[in-house]
């Protein structure tokens, strides 16, 4: 029987393979993520030993997280997979105009900003491997739910690493767990795009994070939720609509 969740078809990711390489427990999330839309996949470490495991299994698309790495090692690895006639696609943070343009002249496909949420960043997965991503909702998709760890007890919310997040904080955090992104959030809670980035800004400082991926994957791996609020509370968030890509 084929699957459909909000018009996607499970005949669209069959058989498509996707590696994604990264140290970091993002990355086994990634991998985790994309099976709920049925892709095959394999999560290695940034190494010449697991790189020549991951061109051996030739996959469709080679997912590679190279924030942690530096332009020199990076470079070479993807140099390495685009030589091996993959497609690459790399994760990193944006704002650094000279490891972006490194990335693609070493033959990357695309460069993702890391601080994008997941919704985001499946949409540039789907079109790079020229798959149609599933319909976008304002509800929790599959792969979201994938981050979850399953049949894992909700623990108290006022876990260590969460405990200095003021309310709001939980708030926007919760929203993005949700997929949601800022101007979806500043638009729902009727403040300035500029106060949700500053509060995102202070989650990602106390969780000691660099981007919204980070913060995510961190909260679902230690099954923090968000402290229980009134409905009727004024900081209370509810997001309706997508963002305009």
């Amino acid at each position: 029987m084929t699957l459909t969740v909000q018009g996607w078809s499970e005949a669209s990711a069959l058989h498509t393979r996707i590696v994604v390489v990264g140290r970091d427990l993002l990355a086994g999330a990634l991998a985790s993520a994309l099976e709920t839309y049925k892709f095959t996949t394999m999560h290695i470490e940034p190494n010449e030993l697991e790189l020549e495991r991951g061109i051996e299994w030739q996959p469709d698309l080679m997912l590679i997280d190279v924030r942690s790495l530096d332009v020199t090692d990076g470079s070479a690895f993807i140099a390495q997979l685009h030589r091996a006639g993959l497609q690459v696609c790399v994760i990193d943070a944006t704002d650094d105009d000279d490891r972006r343009t490194a990335w693609m002249r070493a033959g990357s496909s695309a460069v993702i900003d890391g601080s994008e949420p997941f919704d985001q960043l499946f949409q540039t997965i789907f079109r790079l491997l020229r798959i149609d991503p599933p319909a976008r909702s304002s509800r929790r998709s599959p792969a979201s739910l994938a981050l979850r760890p399953p049949e894992q007890p909700r623990r108290d919310s006022r876990l260590p690493q969460f405990a200095t997040l003021t309310h709001r904080e939980q708030v926007v955090l919760a929203e993005l767990m949700e997929g949601h992104c800022a101007e979806e959030i500043a638009k729902a809670a009727f403040v300035s795009i500029s106060t949700i980035r500053s509060q995102i800004k202070a989650i990602l400082q106390k969780l000691g994070v660099n981007s919204q991926l980070a913060a995510v994957a961190m909260a679902r791996r230690a099954g923090w939720a968000i402290d229980s609020a009134p409905e009727t509370s004024p900081d209370r968030v509810s997001v309706r609509g997508t963002c305009v890509s």
